[in-house]
């Protein structure tokens, strides 16, 4: 594939948004993670207003972009409301809240719709606060990474193969990945060759989003994410170390999760149920895995480590596993969760019912899964307890030695199937 023919994720959300037809919509979710892009392709805006860094607005109206000061800009934004149009303000956390009574105003008297999208952690919070003059204006819309039936789909469509497309898949979640590399060849290798000039962008990314608002928590924030990324993903481990660091004051367990909350409602990190795992109920890991390997992958460079592709494939595999997991709670109605046993063997996937009574438990592996693998791999999940047991490869379907066994064909097709009934639903 060339660079000619990046492909581009297709997406549930652009036939939602396309398709909207209620009150004013605030858009939100992590920075990069394609809200931009969504708006400015699904939506049939009139004027299209960017908030700037510097104060001051983009003014957009499909011909020509301007600059104008913000009150003026404000101003046409609220008049072309009035007149029926459909106006997107996007940065809206950048906005300061002396507009935001005026444009409450221009609420009563609309006829159209504004569409405000904002990234930072805060922004949905300030609207929806009870003493928040825009209470009762906007209904709340989240842009999360894309789906991974959506990407493993999409991927496919535009000429990957199965196997590609699945590995791709976990990393071409982060819709901003595809626009500086190609995917083709094994993503570990390509992330490898790429991570010194993504890693700091990643870094940047989240970054950005504590100065907004968080300045004097930055390295806390920072400091989980990276332990994350080193593989700690127990709230009491992460406690010891943030203490260690004078990060807080206690070594307490409690002391991590009000953080990890707080990283969970920025869409940056995500809790994963544990089944029958000692000591632990939740496992903790970053939302994107793309964000997760970059963040590794720096503090190996931060230590003077050479990044070598097979070092990141073991990592990659953790991450694979995850997203398959993902798609097949989705597809399944089904919730996913994860399972360490005693001696340290885990159970990559396990499927809970909405009582938490185990369904199936899988075994997935990037490579493939050689016969005597399988037999072991199927004894372990049904000895702990798990009914039926499955077998999940990405390079070919692995030999059927238990009750499922699914290769890349497989997993795409549960992902084109899972695609179609997003898109029906938007």
């Amino acid at each position: 594939m060339g660079a000619s023919r990046r492909p581009r994720i297709d997406r549930w959300e652009c036939g939602f948004l396309s398709n909207y037809r209620g009150d004013w919509l605030l858009v939100y979710g992590r920075r990069k993670t394609g809200k931009t892009w969504l708006l400015r392709r699904c939506v049939e805006w009139g004027l299209y207003a960017t908030v700037s860094l510097a104060g001051e607005c983009l003014l957009d109206n499909g011909e020509r972009v301007t600059t104008l000061e913000l009150g003026e800009c404000v101003k046409r934004v609220g008049s072309a409301v009035k007149r029926g149009a459909t106006v997107v303000l996007d940065e809206f956390q950048r906005l300061p809240i002396k507009y935001w009574d005026y444009l409450g105003l221009v609420h009563g008297e609309s006829e159209g719709l504004l569409i405000a999208c904002g990234s930072s952690m805060g922004i949905v919070k300030k609207v929806f606060d009870r003493r928040s003059p825009l209470l009762g204006v906007f209904e709340a819309f989240r842009v999360d990474l894309a789906t991974v039936a959506d990407t493993v789909a999409s991927l496919a469509d535009h000429g990957l193969g199965s196997r590609e497309a699945v590995l791709w898949a976990p990393i071409a979640r982060d819709p901003w990945l595809l626009a500086h590399i190609v995917p083709e060849g094994e993503p570990w290798a390509k992330l490898a060759e790429a991570a010194p000039r993504l890693a700091p962008v990643a870094r940047g990314l989240v970054g950005e989003v504590f100065v907004e608002e968080e300045r004097r928590l930055t390295r806390l924030y920072e400091s989980v994410l990276e332990l994350l990324a080193s593989g700690f993903w127990r709230a009491a481990d992460i406690a010891q170390h943030l203490h260690s660091l004078g990060l807080v004051s206690e070594p307490h367990p409690g002391m991590a999760t009000g953080v990890l909350s707080v990283l969970e409602s920025m869409g940056l990190v995500e809790r994963v149920p544990l089944w029958r795992t000692r000591g632990a109920r939740v496992y903790y890991r970053h939302r994107s895995s793309l964000v997760a390997l970059l963040y590794h992958v720096y503090g190996m460079y931060d230590a003077g480590e050479p990044i070598q592709p097979q070092h990141l494939a073991l990592r990659y595999g953790v991450e694979l596993q995850f997203n398959i997991g993902e798609l097949l709670a989705g597809a399944r109605g089904l919730r996913r969760a994860y399972a360490i046993m005693p001696g340290g063997r885990d159970i990559d996937i396990v499927l809970l019912d909405r009582g938490s009574r185990p369904q199936i438990g899988y075994e997935v592996k990037a490579g493939p899964i050689s016969g005597q693998d399988a037999v072991r791999a199927v004894e372990a999940i049904r000895a702990a307890g798990i009914p039926r047991a499955g077998l999940i490869s990405a390079q070919q379907r692995p030999p059927l030695v238990g009750d499922e066994s699914l290769g890349p064909e497989d997993i795409l097709e549960i992902a084109r199937e899972q695609a179609r009934k997003y898109r029906g639903r938007a």
